[in-house]
C-alpha cells in the first residue's frame, strides 16, 4: 500500500468523524475533504470534477425549487387546517389524519418542509386539549421518514441509490410499497396499543370537547388566514401532478428524473411569475446540502481510486462467504439500519454504493441482485428513526417541540423509537425472507 492510500483513508476518516460529531458545518467538512483529496494528489482535478454526480445534484435542486413554490402557494397549510376541522379535536383522528398527510407529503416533498408545516398545527391541537404531545411528535417523525422511503425523490439516500445505479421512480414504488405499507401499519398498531391513553376518544369529556372546538377556531385563524390565489394553487397542483406523472411514465420513455424535476421547476416559474421569483427561490435552495453531496462524491471517489473500497468489499465478501444470498441481504439491511441510527446515513450510503456494486460483480447474475439496493435503502431510511440524531427530520421536529415548551429527552425518545425501529427492521427482514423463500 502506498502513501496515497493512507492519505485518502486519513482524509475520509477525519472528515467522516467531523461530520458525525458535528464539529463543523458538514458542507464545509465535505468540501474541504474533497479539496484535500486533490491537493495531496489522490485524485487529479478533472477526475474529481467528473466524480460529482450531477444527476443527483440536479434532481435534488429541481425538487428544492419546486418545494419552495409549493410551500409558498399555501396549499399545504390550507389542507392542514381543513384536516384540523375534520378531526373535531378527536385524538385518534388527529393521529391518523396527520400521520397520513405527513407520510403522503414526504413521499413527494422534502420531509423537513412537511414537518415545518404540519407539526406546529399538531402541537397546537394536542397541547391545547391537554394531551401528551410526545407520542404525536414521535409518530409524525416516523411517518415523515416512512413516507420518504417509498419513492426515488422522498429521501436523499434514495436519490443517491437511484441515480447511481439507474433505478427509476417506478422501481422504488414497485419494490418498496409492500415493506413500507407493512411498517406503516406496524407503527399505527404500536401507538394504538402502547399509547392508547393519549389517543382514546374524548367524547365523554365535555370540558375537553369545548376546549378542542375553541382551539380549532383559533388554529383556523392562525394558520388559515393566508390569502390564497386559486389560479396560483391550480397551476402549482397542475405542474406538480405533471411532474409526478413524468416520474412514473418517464421510466417507460427513457426520460431522466433529473430532467423531469428541473423542467417542472422551470415551467412552474414561467407559469407563476406573479407569485414566485426564481431569484428568491434560488436563495432558498439548500446550497450547503448540495455542496455536502458534491464533496462526499469526490471523497468516495478518492477511496475508490486508491483501492480502499475494493478492500472493504472484499472483506464483506469474505465475512459472508458460505452464507446464502438472503443472509447477505439481511446483513446489509441491518448494517444500514444500525449505522443510520448512529451516523448520518448520506455519507454511509454514498460510500456503500460502489461497494455493493463490487459485491454484485462476484455473485451469480441469476440471483435477484437488485434486492441488495432495496435492503440498503430500507435500512438507511428506516434506521434513521431509531435515535434523536438519526435524520434531519428528527432534529427539526424535536427542536420545534422544544420551542413550543415540550422537551423530549433522548431517553424518552429512545424508549419509544428504538424498539419500534428494531421492529420495523424485523418486519423488513421478514419481507425478504418471504420474498426469497
Amino acid at each position: 500500500m502506498d502513501t496515497l492510500f493512507y492519505i485518502a483513508i486519513a482524509i475520509f476518516v477525519i472528515s467522516f468523524l467531523a461530520i458525525v460529531f458535528d464539529v463543523f458545518p458538514k458542507s464545509l467538512v465535505a468540501m474541504t475533504g474533497a479539496l484535500l483529496m486533490v491537493l495531496f494528489g489522490v485524485l487529479p482535478f478533472d477526475v474529481a470534477l467528473s466524480a460529482v454526480d450531477l444527476e443527483t445534484i440536479g434532481l435534488l435542486m429541481g425538487m428544492m425549487l419546486m418545494v419552495d413554490i409549493v410551500s409558498g402557494s399555501g396549499v399545504f397549510s390550507w389542507l392542514s387546517v381543513k384536516l384540523t376541522k375534520l378531526t373535531g379535536g378527536k385524538p385518534w383522528l388527529i393521529f391518523i389524519l396527520f400521520a397520513l398527510i405527513t407520510a403522503l407529503g414526504s413521499t413527494f416533498l422534502n420531509n423537513v418542509t412537511v414537518l415545518l408545516i404540519v407539526l406546529p398545527i399538531v402541537l397546537a391541537l394536542t397541547r391545547g386539549v391537554g394531551l401528551d404531545v410526545k407520542p404525536f411528535v414521535i409518530a409524525t417523525i416516523f411517518y415523515s421518514i416512512i413516507g420518504g422511503a417509498l419513492t426515488l425523490i422522498g429521501d436523499p439516500t434514495n436519490v443517491i441509490v437511484g441515480t447511481s445505479v439507474g433505478l427509476g421512480f417506478n422501481d422504488f414504488l414497485f419494490n418498496m410499497w409492500i415493506p413500507i405499507s407493512a411498517v406503516s401499519v406496524l407503527v399505527l398498531i404500536f401507538f394504538g396499543i402502547f399509547k392508547w391513553h393519549s389517543l382514546k376518544p374524548i367524547s365523554g369529556n365535555l370540558r375537553q370537547l369545548f376546549i378542542s372546538h375553541l382551539l380549532i377556531q383559533k388554529i383556523e385563524y392562525k394558520f388559515g388566514r393566508q390569502e390564497l390565489s386559486k389560479s396560483f394553487i391550480a397551476k402549482v397542483l397542475l405542474i406538480l401532478f405533471a411532474v409526478i406523472l413524468g416520474f412514473v411514465f418517464g421510466d417507460f420513455v427513457g426520460l431522466n428524473p433529473t430532467i423531469v424535476a428541473l423542467l417542472g421547476a422551470m415551467v412552474l416559474f414561467f407559469m407563476t411569475t406573479k407569485h414566485s421569483s426564481i431569484y428568491e427561490s434560488l436563495t432558498k435552495v439548500e446550497w450547503p446540502t448540495l455542496l455536502f453531496f458534491a464533496g462526499l462524491f469526490v471523497m468516495v471517489a478518492g477511496l475508490k481510486e486508491v483501492g480502499a473500497l475494493e478492500m472493504i468489499g472484499n472483506t464483506f465478501i469474505e465475512l459472508t462467504q458460505g452464507h446464502s444470498f438472503l443472509a447477505m441481504l439481511l446483513v446489509l439491511l441491518w448494517l444500514a439500519g444500525i449505522a443510520s441510527m448512529l451516523i448520518d446515513n448520506v455519507p454511509f450510503v454514498t460510500m456503500m454504493v460502489p461497494i455493493v456494486l463490487q459485491i454484485q460483480d462476484t455473485l451469480d447474475p441469476s440471483l435477484p441482485l437488485d434486492q441488495m439496493w432495496w435492503a440498503m435503502a430500507l435500512g438507511a431510511c428506516l434506521g434513521g428513526c431509531g435515535s434523536p440524531i438519526g435524520s434531519s427530520a428528527n432534529v427539526v421536529a424535536l427542536g420545534l417541540a422544544e420551542k413550543s415548551g415540550f422537551v423530549i429527552t433522548n431517553k424518552e425518545y429512545l424508549k419509544i423509537a428504538l424498539p419500534l425501529t428494531l421492529m420495523m427492521l424485523g418486519v423488513c427482514s421478514l419481507y425478504f425472507v418471504v420474498l426469497l423463500s
